[in-house]
């Protein structure tokens, strides 16, 4: 578990960067729209480093966690920002 965890955390942690960038710089018209966009770019992340890790055992189980964690960061990032756009 700790090999899903190290090459997870960065992915996600990337995502979130990116997601906070969105808030802040786009409009909020551009918001959910742009969601789409960073959880795609932070799955091919997750694909490049894997690549990086050169390791084929367990390549699939790391994917899973990467890509699950993936899609709840924009879950929750889409609740927020819609969250956020009626508030305002």
């Amino acid at each position: 578990m700790f090999r899903s965890l190290a090459t997870a955390l960065p992915v996600w942690a990337a995502a979130i960067v990116a997601l906070v960038v969105v808030v802040v710089a786009l409009p909020r018209e551009d918001w959910i729209a742009a969601t789409g966009v960073v959880a795609a770019s932070a799955v091919l992340l997750s694909f490049i480093v894997q690549v990086a890790f050169q390791r084929t055992d367990g390549v699939v189980k790391r994917l899973l966690v990467s890509t699950v964690g993936i899609v709840i960061i924009a879950a929750l990032a889409s609740g927020l920002m819609l969250i956020l756009s009626g508030l305002q």
